[in-house]
């Protein structure tokens, strides 16, 4: 069975050749700059005439003035309209984030569980409702993931709106000196019954969100563990999910 979230991810990429890729490497790198720091946006708005000097000193193998409606004011309201055209680089981008933004709205549509578990389908909606309501628009950015993996000491991302209250990151747990310990019932005895029905019964099984490193022994284990309690139907891969942070409003959290 193919999952459509993980095709639909896989095709983002497949489809687009090398160089492709790369240009779109460093058109993430332009915008994560722009958003996140505030000496790069000052240094691109006092270098009007030659704004590719001050991404060339970044690193950044991208010329600004081929991507204006992305960052420059007067420019960015022909940001996904036709109009947009003679910013080939910038249209390029705006693709690219809508079909991410379809992976996303996909990792959040297979946690669905209405039928496995409705108990906790309903509560898993209204938490999204609760985020959508309190949250605003950063709320889409959640995928509301039905179990994750917390594999680290801490959140290395701090966001001002996490439900966790997470410390600070300390470090990343020895993955491979706790299965030994533990031989991997620690995972089944955090899990509980949510996992293990939803694994039993779906066709999918559960949605996992990576938040750390990933190891072969670890996802070797979880495998043969959802393996364990799923007799009734042939095993699908697993879906596993990179993230960089902690910030999902409707997830249970397992640390070790």
């Amino acid at each position: 069975m193919t999952h459509a979230a993980a095709e639909h991810y896989r095709q983002i990429f497949d489809r687009r050749t090398p160089e492709q890729l790369r240009t779109l490497s460093h058109l993430k790198r332009f915008m994560e700059r722009l958003v996140g720091d505030e000496e790069f946006r000052r240094a691109l708005a006092e270098a009007i005439a030659t704004p590719r000097a001050v991404t060339e000193r970044y690193g950044i193998n991208v010329d600004p003035m081929e991507v204006l409606p992305l960052w420059r004011g007067g420019y960015q309201q022909y940001r996904f309209k036709p109009e947009s055209a003679p910013w080939p680089l910038a249209v390029m981008w705006d693709e690219y984030l809508r079909e991410m933004m379809r992976h996303r709205d996909l990792l959040r549509d297979e946690g669905e569980m209405s039928t496995i578990n409705p108990r906790f389908h309903a509560w898993r909606e209204r938490q999204i409702r609760r985020c959508n309501d309190q949250l605003g628009v950063s709320a889409a950015s959640l995928t509301h993931p039905i179990i994750a993996f917390e594999l680290s000491e801490g959140c290395s991302v701090g966001c001002w709106f996490c439900g966790l209250s997470a410390d600070r990151f300390t470090g990343y747990y020895d993955i491979a000196k706790s299965m030994q310990r533990f031989g991997g019932a620690w995972l089944v005895s955090r899990a509980k019954c949510l996992v293990l029905q939803s694994a039993r019964a779906s066709a999918t099984g559960p949605q996992i969100l990576w938040t750390t490193h990933t190891t072969i022994a670890f996802c070797s284990t979880t495998i043969r563990l959802r393996a364990r309690y799923r007799k009734q139907q042939p095993q699908p891969h697993s879906r596993i999910r990179h993230s960089p942070g902690t910030c999902s409003g409707s997830s249970i959290y397992i640390a070790r």
